[in-house]
């Protein structure tokens, strides 16, 4: 189950005109929450729900507020706080401890479907947004702006003349990139499907036996790396080198030295990296960005699903820009912070409720 907006979008575009919908906004929240500000869902009259704005806890009464909206045709706001003992949230037993307000408003070809039908070209495209919500009447604006997926709360809200707006960066999937079409790459392929990611694999030695063994989801390209689309290059967040073959790797990092990459992984420990660099004829600083080799966290385990976990991993956390630190010794950290002061910067957490 794939729940990032653009997966939302992507099942209500072709549904747009044949249901009633409304849009769902985290707008404003305090404590421990599961989304925070700028967390965006449909729902619609035929009882879709597509995206999260928690942990599954206010979906069911979210769908009930949303039929209210349709029916009356009005915005509506929503607050849940999970502090107070008479509220609703606390009667549905959300564990966050936290409260966050709700912004629902229509969402028709009467006000242009709020714009999402622009977020979803952008995102098809690669390209991230900047997306302005009006809090106050049911309209919005897209406009262009580069990725940045190391922003955990992307949602502010600004004050204009025309009144509050909700602000977010909406950004498309992490793409990521696997030259190589060895059988320890299928559950790689199948956990980044998994979270949600695109997937596109190239090896020159593409057969169609081995195309049979990854799943529907990835893009296969029987191409080397040298010879891959430079507009593609671009794209991508995520890159892992594992063709078995010294010369192949080789040839893919001498291609990748103008790709976009956030992350390069290579197959093999350090010193199969120092061959494979002197194969090519590169430094490591010619490249990118450092290439991970050994690629992965240490998690544990040699079977291909366990390095599959480990590479995913760490190349998650370099794209979102976090330092892969315990949420344990994080928060620990935190706690300390308000006895003895500030602390090292010690990357993005997923603080989930």
């Amino acid at each position: 189950m794939a729940t990032s907006f653009y997966h939302a979008l992507s099942q209500w575009f072709p549904l747009k005109h044949e249901h009633r919908w409304v849009l769902g906004a985290v707008i404003r929240t305090r404590g421990s929450v599961y989304r925070k500000s700028g967390a965006l869902m449909l729902l619609s009259d035929a009882g879709h729900q597509l995206g999260l704005l928690s942990g599954g806890c206010l979906e069911g009464d979210l769908l009930l507020q949303a039929r209210k909206v349709i029916a009356l045709g009005k915005s509506r706001r929503v607050t849940y706080d999970a502090t107070d003992e008479g509220s609703l949230a606390w009667r549905l037993g959300i564990g966050c401890g936290g409260a966050a307000e709700i912004l629902l408003h229509p969402c028709h070809a009467y006000n242009q479907f709020l714009a999402l039908d622009q977020v979803f070209e952008q995102l098809q495209t690669q390209q991230a947004c900047r997306y302005q919500l009006a809090v106050d009447q049911d309209s919005a604006v897209v406009t262009t702006c580069p990725k940045a997926f190391h922003q955990r709360q992307a949602g502010k809200i600004i004050n204009g003349n025309d009144g509050d707006h909700l602000v977010t960066l909406i950004n498309p999937l992490p793409h990521l990139l696997i030259l190589g079409s060895g059988v320890d790459m299928v559950p790689l392929c199948n956990l980044a499907l998994a979270m949600g990611w695109r997937v596109t694999l190239a090896d020159q030695r593409l057969s169609q036996q081995r195309r049979d063994s990854f799943p529907s989801g990835v893009e296969l390209l029987q191409t080397s790396a040298t010879d891959l689309d430079t507009a593609l290059l671009q794209q991508i967040d995520g890159v892992i080198v594992a063709h078995h073959n010294v010369v192949l790797d080789a040839a893919a990092l001498q291609g990748l030295r103008n790709s976009g990459a956030s992350y390069i992984g290579l197959l093999g420990p350090a010193q199969r990296k120092r061959e494979v660099l002197a194969a090519a004829g590169l430094s490591e600083h010619q490249l990118p960005v450092p290439i991970a080799g050994p690629m992965g966290l240490a998690l544990g385990g040699d079977l291909p699903e366990s390095i599959a976990l480990s590479v995913l991993a760490e190349c998650h956390a370099v794209i979102h820009g976090s330092n892969a630190t315990a949420l344990s010794e994080a928060y620990a950290l935190d706690s300390a912070q308000e006895i003895n002061g500030p602390r090292p910067n010690l990357g993005t957490f997923n603080a989930a409720g």
